[in-house]
This record gives C-alpha cells, structure tokens and sequence, in this order.
C-alpha cells in the first residue's frame, strides 16, 4: 500500500502546473502606478491563479507586485485591480519600449477576449503614435489547464 501511495505522489509531482486545479480556482491582479506615471516610473504588476481562496489569491498577487524589480518605485504603489473567479482569464499588454505610458490589463471569460481587451487598453494610453507597438506579455486563465 506504501509503494502505491508512493507512485501516486511521485507521479502527481511530475504533473504539470495547474493540472490539478481547483474546480473554483481563483485569482487576483494587482497593479502599481506612482503619480509621475507610467513612462516615468514604469509599472508593476502581480497576478496569481488557481487558488482556492480569493484572500490568499489577493494577497499573493499583491506580493508578487510589490517584488516587481523593473519598477520598484511603482511596486511601491501596488493595489488590486481585479479579482480573476473561476474559469475567467487575465491579459495584460504593454507597449515593450522603455520610458512609454502604453499598458493594459483585463479580466474576461476566455483568453481572446481578455487578451483584445488588454491590448484595447494599451492602445488608448499608449496614444497614436506608440498604440501599434501595444503587444500582449503576459496571458493565463484560472482554473483551466
């Protein structure tokens, strides 16, 4: 019975992350801005998924903002933007070019439409000149494998 028990865990190990997922797995997203701005002071971001419960899911996601090292100034700022309930999807889309204002972020039903909205996001404070350098960075859905 301990030999058996013994695979199982070792197999489960060797499972990817997320495969066992919570059925009402849920997220966060936090974001920090300083008032100077984006194309100042950069921003941070923190996301968590797949937990099973919303304050240990905020609470990780403000973590993982405020350890943003590209922009400590702005992870200084952190607070939460959204709460990411089970099966939903996150995407956040920056213009890549230091020193831009261009960023967004959205939480919707599936991907494709929080990664549209994201990118839709971006291209507003991005403004006209930089909205076509607006690309998606970072995407992932809660709960899904």
């Amino acid at each position: 019975m301990r030999y058996i028990l013994g695979v199982a865990v070792a197999a489960a190990c060797l499972m990817p992350a997320g495969f066992f997922a919570p059925a009402g797995a849920v997220g966060a997203l936090a974001v920090g801005q300083t008032a100077a701005g984006v194309a100042r002071d950069g921003i941070a971001m923190g996301t968590a998924w797949n937990y099973d419960d919303q304050q240990v899911a905020d609470s990780k996601a403000l973590e993982n903002c405020h350890n943003y090292k590209s922009a400590q100034r702005a992870a200084k700022e952190c607070k939460l933007v959204g709460a990411i309930k089970a099966k939903q999807c996150y995407a956040i889309a920056m213009d890549p070019k230091a020193g831009t204002p261009g960023v967004g972020w959205a939480i919707a039903d599936d991907q494709d439409t929080a990664k549209s909205q994201a990118l839709a996001n971006c291209k507003v404070t991005a403004g006209g000149a930089r909205a076509s350098f607006c690309s998606v960075s970072e995407s992932n859905c809660d709960g899904k494998k």
